[in-house]
């Protein structure tokens, strides 16, 4: 079959695909916390590492290679480990995600020409980012979990709203300059929301 009449039927059935798609999705993924489980950061999947420090206190974080490297103090009973695993991860996403958030901003807050009062990263479930009327960014902390172009899509939308109030043709139009797959970068976190699991 030739390749052009694929390419048409599937976009012509691209709504049924999504939304079933989108059903198969549903199903949250539930992290552990153990030696080899498997988490994103930015993108991309590393094996979380565990290892013992005869050092008290907080969990260090460390990204090597292909894994995150979580260092728990060898007097930890184990079965506190999973606990302060999540601990130490959620307070590094939110090291990491606040700094790379905020270049993002700073760089396309510049390119288009405005200016934002402050940043956030919080828990949210239902929006990836907003805008106060005071020019206030707000993010998802999940965000660190997604691929880069997907937090630029993110962070462009919420930094053209302080031009535009509103998702009319001008915001789009300038969300589109900015980031000309954001249709396809809206649809892939739609699809792919629940493997942004902490």
């Amino acid at each position: 079959m030739p390749k052009g009449i694929i390419e048409n039927f599937i976009q012509e059935k691209s709504l049924w695909i999504e939304k079933h798609l989108e059903r198969l999705s549903l199903k949250k993924i539930t992290k552990h916390y153990f030696e080899g489980e498997k988490h994103l950061y930015f993108g991309k999947e590393y094996s979380l590492s565990i290892v013992t420090t005869r050092t008290p206190g907080r969990s260090k974080i460390s990204l090597l290679e292909d894994t995150i490297q979580v260092e728990l103090y060898e007097g930890l009973p184990k079965e506190k480990h999973p606990e302060k695993i999540e601990e130490a991860l959620l307070y590094w996403y939110l090291e990491k995600g606040i700094e790379t958030i905020t270049e993002k901003v700073n760089y396309y807050s510049q390119e288009i020409g405005v200016e934002y009062q402050k940043i956030n990263l919080k828990k949210v479930s239902s929006i990836w980012g907003s805008c106060s009327p005071t020019n206030c960014l707000s993010f998802n902390r999940k965000l660190v979990m997604a691929p880069h172009e997907i937090v630029d899509y993110v962070v462009i939308h919420e930094v053209a709203h302080m031009v535009h109030r509103n998702h009319g043709s001008g915001f789009w139009n300038l969300v589109r300059n900015f980031d000309p797959q954001y249709k396809y970068h809206r649809r892939w976190l739609k699809l792919n929301h629940h493997l942004l699991s902490i």
